[in-house]
Order: structure tokens, then C-alpha cells, then sequence
């Protein structure tokens, strides 16, 4: 059985963490190379990215990375998230944006 991890509750943007790449870089390693397996900061869990253009929402006609493990969705990154540790929806990104 795997365990999942609870982290307490953050507001959009909150605080600030440290990537190597930029925003566009990974989103164009995530157009590149879509099929490569990535491993979370934290726990090591395999994920996958994707780029896309968002359809919907605040951020229509936006690039988005899309985060996904275990076949779903995780967790988006839009480039005013990129270097804090929650996304605009308050959901933790900073475990898989530090493994850039």
C-alpha cells in the first residue's frame, strides 16, 4: 500500500522555491519529451510532464505544464507559479518543479 502525503493547506503562491530552469525551458522539454519519467523532490515518485495551451479559466490561451503520475493529472504549472510551492489552485508543486 502506498502512502500518501498530507500537507497542510497554502495559499496560492506561496512562498518561493529555487529551480534550475526556467519556466519555458521545461515547457519545451515537456514538448520535446513527453514520454520521459521524472522523479518528485521528496518521495521519489515517477512522474511525467506535458505541455499544453489551457482551454478554460483565468489562464485561456496560456502554456501550461501538466504534471501526471500513475496515468492521471497531478497537479499544472503556469508560468505565474513557476518558483512557488503552490500552483494558482493552491495544490502543492513544488515537488515536482525542484526535480528541474
Amino acid at each position: 500500500m502506498v502512502r500518501k502525503i498530507v500537507k497542510p493547506s497554502c495559499d496560492a503562491h506561496s512562498s518561493h522555491v529555487t529551480n534550475k530552469l526556467t519556466f519555458n525551458q521545461v515547457y519545451t522539454m515537456a514538448q520535446n519529451n513527453p514520454e520521459v519519467e521524472y522523479y518528485t523532490f521528496g518521495n521519489k515518485t515517477p512522474f511525467t510532464i506535458s505541455a499544453s495551451i489551457a482551454t478554460r479559466g483565468k489562464h485561456k490561451g496560456e502554456p501550461v505544464i501538466i504534471f501526471r503520475s500513475d496515468g492521471s493529472e497531478r497537479s499544472r504549472a503556469y508560468k505565474c507559479c513557476w518558483g512557488h510551492v503552490t500552483n494558482c489552485s493552491r495544490t502543492y508543486i513544488d515537488c515536482y518543479t525542484i526535480a528541474f
